[in-house]
């Protein structure tokens, strides 16, 4: 057995990347969300071949989200700061280590008309949520919650201010105030902005279903490409329920892939997402979004047209057109 491992070893070698070698001990993460760990035989673009010490295994490449060595320390995590949100690729994980790290980054936030969710995106406590979660609310509640050794503080912030509403994506930027947060802002999460999600691939969603704060759900993704009147969505069947919307959708590497935006109450398994690339265009652009406080929830105002009081011969029925061309043009 030894010298078929070994064969396998120094065959494999020209198909190898840069970023394991044979014999390396490595960490290979699925893209179901599982990890398997052992010897690294051979990689190549049919997948990889790993020895658990009692067995060999073969893992097709389209269930293979991550190979990396177990002795690199430092994660290979990399982000881009794009100023008021970041993108970038973050090491895979399982579900239990995800959410320690990016769950912090999750708030509940109320209104006078009910409750959502929303995630922190840049240092300067920039949020995102849905739309419909604001939509004609002007006096805004946000709950953060900060891990202690005994467990979370919950910190109530009222200084929120609207950025920018874009209602056709069912996307809102707010902002806190950094003052009132008193250095307690958590890590902003990372948007990921490849499109490379698939039918199949595990996601996880964090918010606030019926106001359980902090709940976690987790499904895979069923549709990349759902068309719901003009919205285009993602499918999947992680549980979705009211006051999850605006709160994130993550991948297996703790990445942000979709806003969760909607939940079939009467049946289960049936959710959806805005996708993480509308996101980055709408922060993009976000500028021609800007919310105006004296139009709320739009930034556009449409005038009524104009109009003039009817003379005294169209209050009649029997007025003729001779006698409303003589009144004057109609404006």
């Amino acid at each position: 057995m030894s010298g078929f491992r070994a064969l396998l070893v120094f065959g494999g070698i020209a198909w190898l990347t840069a970023t394991a070698t044979a014999g390396d001990r490595v960490t290979v993460a699925l893209s179901s969300g599982g990890e398997v760990r052992g010897e690294l035989l051979r990689e190549n673009e049919q997948g990889v071949v790993i020895d658990l010490g009692y067995n060999v295994i073969d893992i097709p490449a389209n269930a293979v989200l991550d190979v990396r060595r177990e002795s690199d320390a430092i994660s290979k995590d990399s982000a881009i700061d794009h100023g008021i949100y970041q993108t970038g690729r973050l090491s895979a994980a399982d579900v239990p280590t995800l959410v320690k790290r990016v769950g912090d980054a999750v708030v509940v936030i109320r209104t006078p008309s009910g409750l959502g969710s929303g995630f922190v995106i840049s240092s300067m406590g920039h949020l995102i949520t849905n739309y419909h979660v604001v939509e004609r609310e002007t006096k805004i509640l946000v709950t953060l919650f900060e891990r202690q050794q005994q467990g979370y503080e919950r910190h109530e912030l009222k200084k929120v201010r609207i950025l920018a509403l874009q209602p056709l994506r069912d996307i809102a930027l707010l902002q806190l105030d950094l003052d009132e947060l008193e250095g307690k802002l958590p890590r902003p999460v990372v948007i990921n902005d490849r499109e490379d999600l698939r039918v199949g691939d595990m996601v996880f969603a964090v918010g606030s279903p019926l106001g359980l704060e902090r709940s976690v759900s987790q499904g895979i993704v069923s549709s990349t490409t759902r068309t719901l009147g003009h919205l285009r969505l993602i499918q999947t069947d992680a549980a979705i329920n009211p006051g999850n919307s605006g709160g994130p959708l993550f991948n297996a590497r703790g990445e942000v892939v979709a806003i969760a935006s909607a939940g079939m109450s009467f049946t289960d398994g049936l959710a959806f997402g805005v996708p993480s690339h509308d996101v980055v265009d709408f922060l993009k652009h976000y500028d021609a979004y800007l919310y105006d406080a004296s139009q709320p929830q739009s930034g556009v105002k449409y005038s009524l047209p104009p109009f003039r009081e009817p003379g005294p011969t169209q209050e009649h029925a029997g007025s003729s057109v001779t006698d409303a061309v003589d009144d004057g043009p109609t404006p």
